[in-house]
């Protein structure tokens, strides 16, 4: 709320005439208008020098020449009072006052508030900042605080009555009160402020921070703090933090646990649930330098997610160590409480695992959605080239996939064991023992004479297993 001048209400041709019928010329004692100016004798008839007079209603001030001063501000007393342009003392209003320039960072005008007694209103002698509740032109009440000789106080103030002024007000103001021609202490609200800080290079700094300020005016600091049911992190400077914050040092080699998200600067509560992003520098170098983002969870305490698979809304996803979704097919190990100890991504036929590797194989797709558990059967494109998968749907280690035979199809590590087209058959060996398995996976039982694209006979047992072989047909 800018503050508005508050005219006087009593006009000047008015003043002037109260102080003309009450200041006859003819009395030796009183009022007397000299030089086209208004000047008071006492009882011996000496001029009255630096002292407040009445007329009527209002007091004029006559300074060290006994002239009525106009149009300036008065020191008397240790009180700080304001005449108008005919002298009289002003009260209960707002008065815009011309600098004196005192330093660089003096405004042009400062603005004071004269009360009920004509006295401006200042801090108190102890010095410490204090607040005047005024009311403004719309009917509202603000806080302001002024200084020791009743300036108004406005921009990062401290403790002391003093405005902060600098580079680095930001950091060690307290109470911010608006620019100067407003001035109201914030209280229970966020200010976005205009700051320097040359330490802050990330890409998306707009010479901003958000504050917040507390029911006393102070702003939050070194704290946590839920306001509307949003969770905020504010620094030791009270800037909201933004992005990632990292209560303790996190490295590439432990991880990003004790790492929270403050979501972007325009917003700054802590993040709930999903949220995508480029990792910190600290967390995922090579992506924060690629400008990479990730899908990231956190839980209700904004902790993320880290090194699990987590079941989420029904569904099923996986975080390593820094916090990052996975997406794709994945040899995975666990130690024995469930913590996801390693991950490599399958990206060629190279990196398939044999059946008696220590590792489990799980899918994170598209569907229903990005990053969910792949269970059951599904086809997945490796390099160019289409395989079938087929993963467990319950149990303790569901998604995961079949490494064995089951419903009558071999499976290494959830990679199924099939015929190209053109084979039309095809012998696998797995556990010591030759298999014959179609194009569509399922194994060959009790087969007699059937041939291969190599037009080779085979004849199985019941369990698939070949019992002959060759280039004739065998009786």
């Amino acid at each position: 709320m800018r503050l508005r001048k508050k005219k006087w209400l009593i006009p000047c041709a008015a003043a002037l005439f109260t102080i003309g019928a009450s200041m006859t010329s003819f009395a030796a004692q009183g009022w007397v208008q000299e030089n086209n100016t208004w000047v008071y004798y006492d009882s011996n008839g000496y001029f009255a020098t630096d002292a407040w007079r009445k007329s009527g209603d209002s007091w004029f001030y006559l300074d060290s020449d006994g002239h009525t001063a106009a149009s300036r501000v008065i020191e008397s007393d240790g009180s700080y009072y304001y005449v108008n342009s005919v002298g009289a003392m002003v009260t209960n209003e707002w008065r815009e006052i011309p600098s004196d320039y005192e330093d660089e960072d003096s405004p042009d005008t400062y603005w004071y508030y004269f009360g009920s007694n004509g006295k401006a209103y200042k801090a108190p002698s102890s010095g410490k900042t204090s607040f005047k509740s005024i009311r403004v032109a719309n009917g509202d009440y603000h806080n302001y605080a002024f200084d020791s000789e009743g300036r108004l106080l406005s921009g990062w103030v401290n403790e002391d009555s003093e405005r902060v002024t600098g580079e680095e007000a930001w950091k060690d103001g307290i109470y911010y009160c608006g620019n100067s021609a407003d001035g109201a202490r914030a209280n229970n609200e966020w200010r976005r402020i205009d700051v320097e800080d040359d330490e802050n290079d990330e890409y998306n700094f707009d010479g901003t921070y958000w504050f917040y300020f507390g029911s006393n005016g102070k702003k939050i600091k070194d704290a946590n703090k839920t306001i509307n049911g949003g969770k905020y992190h504010f620094n030791e400077n009270g800037a909201a933090e933004y992005e990632w914050y990292e209560s303790d040092t996190v490295s590439s080699t432990s991880s990003a646990s004790q790492a929270k998200y403050y979501n972007l600067p325009t917003q700054c509560w802590l993040a709930k649930g999903w949220f995508k992003t480029v990792p910190s520098e600290d967390i995922d170098q090579d992506a924060y330098e690629d400008d990479k983002e990730y899908w990231f969870y956190a839980t209700g305490n904004g902790k993320v997610v880290t090194s699990q698979i987590k079941s989420i809304n029904g569904l099923r996803y996986a975080f390593n160590d820094k916090g990052e979704m996975l997406h794709g097919i994945y040899k995975m190990t666990f130690d024995d409480n469930k913590k996801l100890e390693s991950y490599k991504k399958i990206k060629t036929e190279d990196d398939f695992p044999e059946a008696d590797e220590a590792c489990q194989v799980y899918c994170f797709g598209n569907s229903p959605k990005e990053g969910a558990m792949a269970t059951g059967k599904t086809t997945i494109d490796i390099d160019g080239e289409k395989y079938t998968f087929n993963f467990r749907k319950s149990g303790s280690s569901k998604g995961a996939g079949y490494n064995g035979i089951y419903d009558s199809s071999i499976y290494v590590q959830g990679r199924m064991l099939k015929a190209d087209r053109d084979e039309k058959y095809k012998v696998v060996e797995y556990n010591g023992k030759e298999y014959l398995v179609g194009t569509s996976g399922k194994l060959a039982k009790n087969k007699s004479n059937v041939k291969d694209g190599d037009d080779k006979y085979y004849r199985t047992n019941s369990d698939g297993t070949i019992e002959d072989s060759g280039y004739e047909k065998i009786k």
